[in-house]
């Protein structure tokens, strides 16, 4: 990666390499981009101010961030160099944006083009500086920002989850993660993991094998609304059976939506994680 920062033709400053971060946000998710590079020396002082970023989605291109302004007010260029000049840019994105970004990515390193604006001014005037550069940040490294901004904890679904114990609370990451690195069979089996920890803690996978059996005899008319919800959650783990055995393969789509079909089962009370609710208590609708 090579983009500048130009003076009256002449390259002032040029970044070669290029870091992002990430940090929790109000409803949304921050990341930190920091440039990096050299600044050349200047022969007359300059003054560079007004810088901004823009990113887009590459191949095809894409608009993400149309203006993010640098944390560095002003950059003065002098009578000599600087082999370790950076620039911050901090921004925002919804979570539409980061899902749009997982969608446009899938399981490879991230693929970006950004565009550097600046004004420069000196002896010779106030200019613009413009560039556009194509830029990959590795697969690791944007994982690991995603999960500072905290994407991990409410990107995919959002559903009330109950307080869940840490080894499920382990297997629900896990699954997502699968499905960010691209693992997506690895992904179903972990929630076939997480229904099985369910029935553990409630003790009623018999009741649960009996609902599904009843929901495809006679007396599926007959069944309530909790026996349907148990036999969903059969069937659902059925589906997960796919994940440790066979050749077929699960599509990105067909993970997230085991995954969101399981995280629905797991805040549902009567069905989930919560053990203190009973039939009567859910008739009565005090859940």
């Amino acid at each position: 990666m090579r983009i500048s920062i130009q003076h009256n033709s002449a390259y002032i400053i040029e970044f070669d390499q290029l870091s992002v971060s990430g940090r929790e946000a109000a409803g949304a998710y921050a990341f930190n981009l920091t440039l990096r590079g050299s600044r050349q020396a200047c022969s007359a002082p300059v003054s560079i101010f007004d810088i901004s970023l823009s990113l887009s989605l590459s191949d095809p291109v894409r608009p993400l961030l149309t203006a993010a302004p640098a944390s560095n007010r002003v950059v003065q260029c002098h009578n000599f160099a600087n082999n370790s000049e950076q620039v911050n840019f901090e921004f925002v994105l919804t979570k539409g944006q980061v899902n749009a970004i997982e969608d446009y990515r899938q399981e490879q390193d991230l693929k970006l083009n950004v565009g550097l604006r600046a004004l420069t001014t000196s002896s010779d005037g106030l200019l613009p500086s413009f560039d556009l550069a194509d830029v990959v940040i590795p697969r690791e490294h944007w994982l690991n920002a995603l999960k500072r901004a905290g994407f991990r904890k409410t990107v995919l679904f959002e559903v009330p989850l109950p307080s869940v114990s840490d080894e499920l609370e382990s297997i629900i990451s896990k699954a997502q993660e699968f499905i960010e690195t691209g693992h997506y069979k690895d992904a179903v089996m972990q929630c076939r993991h997480i229904i099985e920890s369910i029935e553990e803690l409630r003790d009623d996978k018999r009741e649960a094998a009996e609902a599904n059996r009843k929901a495809h005899g006679s007396s599926r008319k007959d069944m309530t609304s909790i026996e349907r919800l148990l036999s969903l959650r059969e069937q659902l783990k059925n589906v997960c059976q796919l994940g440790g055995h066979g050749r077929e393969a699960f599509t990105r789509s067909q993970a997230l939506s085991v995954l969101g079909m399981t995280m629905a089962l797991i805040s549902e009370p009567t069905v989930g994680a919560s053990v203190n609710v009973t039939p009567e208590d859910a008739e009565r609708g005090e859940v």
